[in-house]
């Protein structure tokens, strides 16, 4: 070996000799003659730590850890694992602040500070940081607010378990394991009945259930032929639905026993239909599919339909579960090429085309505002705007990296939105936004 090669070999060897002293550095508290008081402050999707500068004179550096878990005493610093995270490593003991941006999306996160100085470390307590995340197992296969409360529904086709949720407290109202058949084909609407919210369920494939919320007691079973793609529950004795039957038919049902009062056959052989009421009162409706709107009021004694409107268009793709419409009935989203219409189909303004595509939108209860959920490939996730309406100029914006778009509701103060696959995980975030 030449002596530059002998030079090398010696420095590798410092190092990985420096490399095995630092690993057996201890923890020891003993000796502390300063103060370590780790202080946290939380919001708006980052946490920033703040400490005093180590009063001492063999100073090395300072190291935050980070876990999902709590941190044990005695927690060496040296590598980050799976469970534990090294976030900042400094030399400078005048770095007495740092801002954690990169969160994952979870319920709560801990920190700990180390001080490395005189060939050991001295560690501060463990600080909790709670966040505003509620997070639910499942894939959010099926999601539907319940209007005027804080329940959300949740569907897991993989589970084959329902549950409602309240996003305020954070706490599973109630679930119980159903028949799932293919979330394609599944369609349910809740609508008061004697002051009481239910929830009306074509499950696919014959099974049509109505349970009460949000304890989801089953209070009726039908078997009805098809599956359905489309249910809109009057506030009468009626119910409305699409399905995948050979006609294309749109029907007027009785709830007592879903019998057929009366169906309208469809001629374009598109079989994805979504029904909105535009005003209860009236029975006032739109059906979107594929490259056509139309909206039209429906008798309920007899099933006939007046006052028709319709439209051709040249978007081939409808909301499937939950077509977007403002709360006085006058606007709505029927197709995603994101054109608003008012009842008369009149073209009121179209919504921003982004990277791929939003996955839903809602209207204030002031109808003052839209919120907007996009597909944001670019950051793994999602990206949610919030526009004046009708002028759509951007007065908000929320990112969520790791979180696929769902659904959102407006409600009070904000807007609830709802992603799944989580950090990965086959988990559903449901969090409350103020924009």
């Amino acid at each position: 070996m030449n002596f530059y090669g002998n030079k090398l070999f010696a420095v590798l060897l410092l190092a990985m000799l420096w490399a095995a002293c630092k690993e057996d550095l201890v923890i020891d508290n003993s000796d502390q003659r300063f103060p370590l008081n780790l202080q946290t402050e939380s919001g708006n999707d980052k946490v920033t730590l703040r400490w005093d500068a180590a009063n001492v004179s063999d100073f090395e550096k300072y190291v935050l850890v980070r876990s999902r878990n709590p941190i044990p005493t005695g927690l060496r610093p040296v590598f980050s694992t799976g469970e534990f995270e090294i976030i900042l490593q400094s030399d400078s003991v005048q770095k007495t602040a740092f801002v954690d941006q990169s969160l994952p999306i979870v319920e709560k996160l801990f920190y700990k500070l180390y001080v490395s100085f005189n060939e050991r470390f001295v560690e501060s307590a463990a600080m909790e940081v709670s966040f505003d995340n509620l997070l639910v197992d499942g894939n959010g296969a099926v999601i539907r607010f319940v209007r005027d409360s804080n329940w959300v529904i949740l569907g897991d086709e993989f589970t084959g378990i329902l549950r409602v949720v309240d996003y305020n407290t954070k706490k599973t109202k109630s679930q119980r394991s159903v028949q799932f058949t293919n979330a394609d084909n599944m369609c349910l609407d809740v609508v008061v009945e004697n002051g009481k919210s239910v929830l009306y369920w074509w499950a696919g494939y014959n099974n049509f259930y109505k349970f009460s919320l949000p304890e989801l007691t089953q209070l009726g079973f039908w078997s009805v032929p098809f599956s359905g793609f489309s249910v809109l529950a009057g506030s009468g004795d009626k119910i409305f639905t699409t399905q995948y039957d050979y006609n294309q038919s749109f029907a007027v049902r009785r709830k007592t026993d879903m019998s057929v009062v009366k169906e309208h056959y469809r001629t374009d052989y598109y079989t994805h239909r979504t029904l909105a009421m535009l005003d209860k009162s009236t029975n006032r409706i739109v059906e979107a599919s594929p490259y056509r709107i139309m909206v039209y009021n429906v008798d309920e004694t007899n099933g006939e339909v007046t006052n028709f409107v319709e439209k051709n268009t040249n978007s081939f793709s409808v909301f499937n579960r939950d077509m977007p419409v403002s709360q006085n009935g006058q606007y709505f989203i029927p197709q995603y090429d994101g054109s608003v219409y008012d009842q008369n189909l009149n073209l009121i303004v179209q919504i921003p085309f982004q990277n791929n595509g939003y996955a839903d939108v809602d209207f204030s209860a002031d109808g003052q505002f839209m919120y907007v959920a996009y597909l944001d490939f670019s950051f793994g996730g999602t990206l949610i705007q919030k526009f004046k309406f009708p002028s759509l100029e951007v007065v908000g914006s929320r990112r969520f990296n790791s979180a696929s778009p769902r659904a959102l509701e407006a409600v009070e103060g904000g807007v609830i939105f709802v992603g799944s696959g989580v950090n990965g995980f086959n988990q559903v975030l449901v969090k409350k936004l103020d924009l």
